[in-house]
């Protein structure tokens, strides 16, 4: 059983950094799959309530963290697990978009950050929400 979990959490890897090609990269085709919208905006930075940026302490990896890139790429832990997705923001809401993460036994770990679908951005907090609209957590830049 234990090799059919490493198996396929090895293929779940495999297959996320598959689709996390530069898209600028040589031989990348574009992505026609989203709108113009689905980018976030760079003049979103100078906001003090803009998303990008990083949220938690990433040098603490038993604490969650994430940074959300001008790209619309994001990265971060769960204070155990890898997460890597997207993000776009929609009326001042970050919506997480095929977020993925490494599956390992974390005792003692609150993994909060796994259920997260959505965050909105207010000044030096991001306060994350579940599929449900529940309030899970909070990040601090």
């Amino acid at each position: 059983m234990r090799t059919r979990f490493t198996l396929l959490t090895l293929a779940l890897l495999l297959g996320v950094s598959a689709c996390a090609m530069d898209p600028g990269a040589p031989g990348a085709s574009p992505d026609d799959s989203g709108s113009a919208g689905d980018t976030p905006s760079s003049s979103a930075a100078a906001d003090a309530s803009s998303p990008e940026g990083i949220w938690g302490n990433p040098e603490n990896t038993r604490e969650p963290s994430l940074e959300l890139h001008e790209d619309g790429r994001l990265t971060g832990t769960d204070g155990c697990n890898r997460l890597m997705g997207r993000w776009v923001l929609e009326d001042g809401t970050v919506r997480f978009q095929e977020v993925a993460m490494t599956m390992m036994a974390c005792p003692d770990v609150d993994q909060w950050l796994a259920s997260a679908a959505t965050a909105v951005p207010a000044d030096d907090t991001l306060k994350v929400y579940d599929g449900g609209g529940n309030e899970i957590g909070t990040l601090t830049r």
